[in-house]
């Protein structure tokens, strides 16, 4: 009995294993060139909308089948954006994108982007800024002068 335990439970590692190490239905340059093509979106985007704007960087971009015909991307950028008001500070949005597969041929992988979702924005200023609360319940912003630092 012992022995027809250990068999079927050596069977089940074994198909365990080779199914998370089957193909991939996928290949890594399919991924590359939906991370790539967004990217220039996202730049596109926030270049055209925001032209003040600067410093892009995507901190993390990654994508993953979901289904057959189905890729999910999530990412994280953040970029410099000034104001007159508030002066510089980075800004940084997280979010994914949900891409189909439209067609296929022996060159190309044609996919459709067919939702985005924005998740998550942080906003670090450069400069403080200080907001006092008054006694008559009203907020008021007061900007603090940069400091230097000498050494």
């Amino acid at each position: 009995m012992k022995i027809v335990s250990t068999l079927v439970f050596a069977a089940a590692l074994i198909g365990t294993w080779q199914m998370s190490r089957g193909h991939s239905p996928m290949s890594q340059s399919v991924h590359v060139g939906i991370q790539s093509d967004l990217k220039k979106i996202i730049a596109e985007y926030v270049q055209k909308n925001l032209p003040e704007s600067g410093n892009l960087r995507f901190d993390k971009f990654w994508t993953e089948a979901v289904k057959k015909d189905k890729i999910k991307a999530s990412f994280v950028y953040s970029f410099d954006d000034s104001t007159r008001t508030a002066g510089t500070a980075r800004v940084e949005i997280s979010g994914s994108a949900i891409l189909n597969k439209v067609d296929e041929n022996s060159e190309t992988v044609t996919y459709s982007l067919d939702e985005l979702q924005i998740l998550d924005n942080k906003v670090r200023f450069e400069e403080p800024i200080q907001i006092t609360a008054g006694a008559e319940k009203s907020v008021e912003v007061i900007e603090v002068p940069h400091k230097t630092e000498t050494k």
